[in-house]
């Protein structure tokens, strides 16, 4: 048998000409033929027998491009005998962490916060974690790791950067079967949608029938971009919410819908917004797509060039649908420009002194329709209003109550960077954040405050704790997330105090690194105290915060983990980078705010304070269960998504070996 010609030269006619017995010009991406019939041009791999399009391999090798240069610059001593070919970067400044004193903990943190905000791999603020990781391994008497001494981690990381294989994956050959085309979108719309509704459903089911009933006549390509896109897209990311079986499905669809988005992206208008933001929502749980901080960025810009930070009663000439749906796209986008800024430390897109827009209304989406003119003009949108106003008067929770209290929170965050975190200076002494001032903690009581109300307000309506994972499993259709369920809100409860509390963490951890440091501090400063035994007030002050703040973290990041533990034995539960990063940074927390209250017992007893207690005697028995127990807790959930993301399997094995540290320093 003649041997097959493989190569990028080879002439192959693509499916659709040779179907239709048509002389193919072979151009690439698309051939003159499919351009005119607008229908997909795919070709017959003749080793494999796929059917790909004719531009796959140069597809594949720009991806292949696109990670290794990721690996280059989180890692430029990972290829120390090639230049490293950095990619452009708008900050212009050194890489994230200094390779050549960066640690083992920092370095893990680092990488795992660039994945949680869209593996962006420059600077690092002061609310990132990774200022925080420093405080900690000089706490557990981490070892540094040198220039050259990179891991396998790492390289793991930032070439997968999150949930899924990370190989090629051919194109699906057909659109999907009405059942599975419905049972995507409603894995969206039932599990994502809620809390980030930035569609509006009947218009997308529109668009989706029309898909279908064109896919089921074989003339898919008479529907538009705009359908296409939003209707792959959807597809892509409610196949990620089904679970690691679906991943491969889910980049086969992201890359169906990245055929269609340009011509959307050139409309310039609310639609385009929503293509960006379907991206980001794509890119949160898998390594495909373009950072998050870039497509936050990009989405709150074109909101505020097209107004949508500004009150409503500004477009008057709107319709009730395009003005409820740009609200909310906008506040999506603030959602998701809060968590990247927050996680990255860095500014946000939009302070929020500039902007004006009013939150959505708490109405499902079946409310807000355009009524048919049908010459009646001004009646009709009158019409649409009063739907909406009745629909606001009961006190039913609806699609998007939940999503409208999280906005909240993020904006007690935009208060807690502006006022916790805006003193922070990169080279001082350890790295800690100045929060010593009584103004500063003064600022601090209050967020606290505005927090507490916030949590005691929460709309709990769907509680996890009602059902355990049998039954769930048992539902026709078992909840893929647990947005706005009880757990949820104390989750983002207890996670905001800690975000709330963590300068107050680092701000005398130069002083304190470990408990037999802190026994020889101790020493020396009592000797020291002889001639002053007077401790001003603000001191005192300082340090009594300081206590408390490590006590508050310690409870906090305990409830987090066995909150994590008990919401992900459930099997349809799915994680992003995001629940990653809470839940390893709680655990990092609570291990960190031990081994300071043990120094500071360490400390207390030297200064003749007697009943401090160590990892021995009186209550060491009950610390030291408790602490196994919290970690026994985190290390569970590591292990489960590590099984789920061969990525996550860092951060599993360095959480086991810091809190094996610790329990041999409680019984040591």
């Amino acid at each position: 048998a003649k041997r097959a010609r493989l190569g990028e030269r080879t002439m192959l006619a693509c499916i659709g000409c040779k179907h239709k017995k048509l002389k193919c010009d072979g151009q690439s991406p698309k051939c003159q033929n499919c351009v005119r019939n607008s229908r997909e041009c795919l070709v017959e791999d003749p080793a494999t027998g796929l059917h790909r399009p004719r531009n796959y391999m140069q597809s594949l090798e720009m991806r292949v491009a696109y990670l290794e240069s990721l690996l280059q610059q989180a890692r430029p001593d990972s290829q120390a005998q090639q230049p490293p070919a950095r990619l452009g970067s708008v900050d212009g400044g050194d890489a994230a962490t200094d390779d050549d004193q960066l640690d083992e903990l920092s370095n893990e943190v680092a990488l795992l916060c660039l994945s949680a905000a869209g593996r962006e791999p420059h600077y690092f603020g002061p609310s990132s974690a990774v200022s925080f990781s420093r405080i900690v391994s000089t706490t557990m008497g981490l070892s540094r790791r040198q220039a050259g001494g990179g891991g396998t981690s790492v390289v793991i990381v930032a070439a997968g950067g999150g949930p899924g294989s990370g190989t090629s994956t051919p194109l699906l050959l057909r659109f999907p079967s009405r059942s599975l085309a419905r049972s995507l979108s409603r894995a969206y719309f039932t599990n994502i949608h809620p809390q980030y509704p930035f569609l509006h459903r009947p218009t997308f089911q529109a668009w989706e029938e029309k898909c279908i009933a064109a896919s089921q006549t074989g003339e898919l390509g008479s529907c538009g971009d705009l359908e296409l896109f939003f209707v792959f897209m959807i597809y892509a990311i409610g196949s990620l919410a089904m679970g690691p079986g679906q991943f491969d499905a889910a980049e086969a669809y992201y890359l169906r819908a990245m055929d269609h988005q340009a011509p959307v992206l050139d409309m310039d208008s609310l639609e385009s917004i929503q293509s960006i933001l379907c991206c980001a929502l794509y890119s949160i749980r898998s390594p495909v797509g373009v950072s998050l901080w870039k497509l936050s960025g990009m989405a709150i810009r074109q909101c505020v060039e097209l107004g949508y930070h500004r009150s409503t009663a500004l477009r008057r000439h709107t319709n009730p649908l395009t003005a409820e749906i740009s609200k909310r796209c906008f506040w999506v986008a603030y959602d998701l420009d809060r968590v990247a800024a927050f996680i990255l430390g860095r500014p946000v897109g939009i302070s929020d002194s500039a902007i004006a827009a009013e939150l959505p209304l708490d109405v499902d989406d079946d409310k807000i329709i355009i009524v048919g003119d049908g010459g009646g003009g001004n009646n009709s949108s009158s019409l649409v209003r009063d739907q909406i106003r009745g629909a606001t008067t009961t006190t039913a929770v609806r699609t998007v109550t939940g999503f409208i209290h999280a906005i909240k929170l993020r904006r007690l965050w935009s208060k807690i960077i502006d006022t916790v975190y805006h003193h922070y200076s990169p080279r001082s002494q350890a790295g800690s954040l100045s929060s010593s001032s009584s103004s500063q903690r003064e600022a601090i009581r209050s967020l606290r405050e505005e927090i507490d109300q916030w949590h005691a307000s929460t709309p709990y309506f769907m509680d996890f704790s009602d059902q355990d994972p049998e039954q769930q499993q048992q539902q026709k259709h078992p909840p893929l997330s647990v947005f706005a369920s009880r757990e949820w809100f104390q989750l983002a409860y207890d996670h905001t105090i800690l975000i709330l509390n963590r300068p107050l963490l680092a701000s005398r951890s130069a002083n304190v690194s470990s408990p037999s440091a802190a026994t020889a501090t101790a020493a020396t400063a009592s000797a020291d105290a002889e001639g002053h035994e007077d401790v001003g007030d603000e001191e005192q002050e300082e340090e009594a915060a300081v206590d408390q703040a490590v006590a508050e973290c310690c409870r906090r990041a305990r409830e987090v983990c066995l909150l994590y533990r008990r919401l992900y034995q459930n099997p349809s539960i799915q994680f992003t980078w995001g629940s990653l990063h809470i839940l390893f940074l709680a655990g990092l927390t609570f291990l960190y705010c031990i081994w300071r209250s043990q120094a500071a017992a360490a400390a207390t007893r030297m200064r003749g304070g007697g009943g401090g207690r160590g990892g021995g005697g009186g209550g060491g028995g009950a610390l030291l269960r408790d602490v196994m127990n919290t970690s026994m807790a985190c290390n569970t959930v590591l292990v489960i998504i590590a099984e789920r993301w061969s990525q996550a399997t860092a951060y599993r094995d360095l959480f086991e070996t810091l809190s094996q540290r610790t329990i041999s320093m409680l019984c040591g």
